[in-house]
């Protein structure tokens, strides 16, 4: 299936958060309310301003929310016009309530972004070092930080293709992001990957759906 690929380089939560307030204006602009969920040290509304309400259990939220224990069920249906869940929902094992959950608190537009596990970069640590990355494996002690399901860009899209069109929602937008670094290493791989057009090298899926 095809789909976009953009190619913008940030290396933290807090560069993601000013890439979502660059690329998301005026979706942004156009919402009296914003909705962040997982939001750590609430970037987003460092960046926004109040009409943002960053929730998490962890970082700095508003309010601290377990998300496999509450899901979002404190908020009211259609509560808030933008709903934020980005690198979120591979980490919980609820993941298709968690969905129907974004959707339902959010009155218009709904944003999320899931890493692309399959992506060229883990094959061949899985072909060459025989590990996928920190958030799979087995170690001694318990991880905090772990994600729950491993599935390709292609697994997401198709996910969300569905869902989108079980549910009545527009697929506002929808892209890959490629995040190589501005290194000379970066823009070789960056330049390889624009003219081969390899969408497995893509680190995360993005899209954007909207309440028809």
């Amino acid at each position: 299936m095809k789909i976009t690929k953009r190619y913008d380089y940030f290396s933290n939560r807090e560069g993601r958060a000013h890439f979502i307030a660059k690329t998301f204006t005026t979706e942004i602009e156009n919402s009296a309310s914003v909705l962040d969920v997982g939001c750590d040290y609430n970037t987003l509304k460092k960046i926004l301003g109040q009409k943002v309400t960053g929730i998490d259990l962890y970082g700095a939220p508003d309010i601290t929310v377990d998300f496999e224990k509450e899901k979002l069920t404190q908020f009211q249906d259609r509560q808030f016009d933008f709903v934020v869940c980005t690198e979120v929902l591979e980490h919980l094992e609820n993941f298709h309530e968690m969905v129907d959950e974004l959707c339902r608190v959010s009155n218009k537009y709904i944003l999320i972004s899931l890493p692309n596990c399959t992506d060229i970069f883990t094959r061949m640590n899985i072909l060459f070092r025989g590990k996928a990355s920190k958030f799979y494996g087995l170690p001694l002690e318990k991880p905090e930080d772990r994600h729950r399901w491993f599935f390709s860009s292609n697994d997401a899209q198709a996910f969300f293709r569905a869902y989108a069109k079980r549910n009545n929602l527009s697929l506002s937008r929808e892209f890959l992001n490629c995040n190589f670094s501005n290194s000379w290493k970066g823009i070789l791989v960056r330049n390889f990957v624009k003219i081969f057009d390899i969408n497995t090298a893509a680190q995360s899926y993005w899209i954007l759906l909207e309440k028809k």
